[in-house]
């Protein structure tokens, strides 16, 4: 069998143009994927900056951060909170600061066991900055239902005035829905929200697929070439005069 016919040449140059077309787009899946991870970490550095103080009624959405100390003993829980498809709760505590006023602080989402378990939540003991976006008090109406279950509050909304009548101290009138805590939150401590990706597409697992394609030309064709030259009793060069066995077969 000659490798250097025509027919031969025309595939080994089919297999070559594949085999580097695919490994550069899984390069380009590749230099995608860490673009993405880069805007992740700048919106999470976003989400870790400084911004106004709460107490300065940003408008809502706004980023404003507040300093102080969590009071867990009062902490109420936001109810039918899903993530990532399984449903749980909301942490709202108050978060006391040095002139004896509080915020809510929206301290991120606990599972439906823990909620059913009313089992201790993890909260930091020390001072914290939080920082985070400004929400408005959201008032109940008359079907909504407020119940206490081991000792907390559990809130349809954010009801600020419903949730001062069980908190001991002066709430300001926004409440926050953190993003970045200082320090971070230790084991067991509600999860905070995590910046959206820039896009749905898994870049990593593109990546690897076009990387298996790839490999199957550069593995795949000599392996099929030197499967097919056994059948044909080996490989040949056009000057052994053996042209003819490749036109008989």
């Amino acid at each position: 069998m000659t490798l250097l016919r025509p027919r031969w040449v025309a595939g080994h140059l089919l297999v070559l143009v594949l085999t580097v077309s695919f490994l550069a787009l899984g390069f380009w899946q590749l230099a995608r994927n860490s673009h993405k991870q880069q805007l992740v970490r700048e919106e999470r550095a976003a989400f870790a900056a400084p911004a106004p103080d709460v107490a300065t009624l940003q408008p809502a959405g706004s980023r404003v951060q507040a300093s102080g100390r969590y009071d867990p003993a009062h902490e109420v829980l936001l109810s039918n909170q899903v993530h990532n498809g399984q449903d749980g709760a909301d942490v709202l505590t108050p978060l006391v600061r040095a002139d004896g006023s509080a915020v809510i602080v929206d301290r991120g989402w606990v599972s439906e066991g823990v909620v059913e378990g009313s089992d201790a939540i993890a909260t930091a003991t020390g001072p914290v900055v939080v920082r985070g976006l400004a929400h408005a008090s959201t008032p109940l109406n008359a079907q909504d239902t407020v119940i206490t279950s081991g000792g907390r509050l559990i809130v349809p909304k954010v009801d600020l005035d419903r949730i001062g009548q069980d908190v001991p101290h002066d709430l300001q009138p926004q409440w926050i829905e953190a993003q970045a805590q200082a320090p971070a939150p230790g084991p067991g401590a509600p999860l905070l929200p995590e910046p959206p990706a820039p896009d749905q597409v898994n870049h990593l697992e593109y990546a690897i697929e076009w990387f298996s394609f790839a490999a199957i030309g550069i593995i795949g064709w000599p392996v099929a070439l030197m499967a097919f030259a056994r059948r044909r009793g080996g490989f040949s060069t056009p000057d052994r005069g053996d042209e003819g066995d490749d036109r008989k077969n």
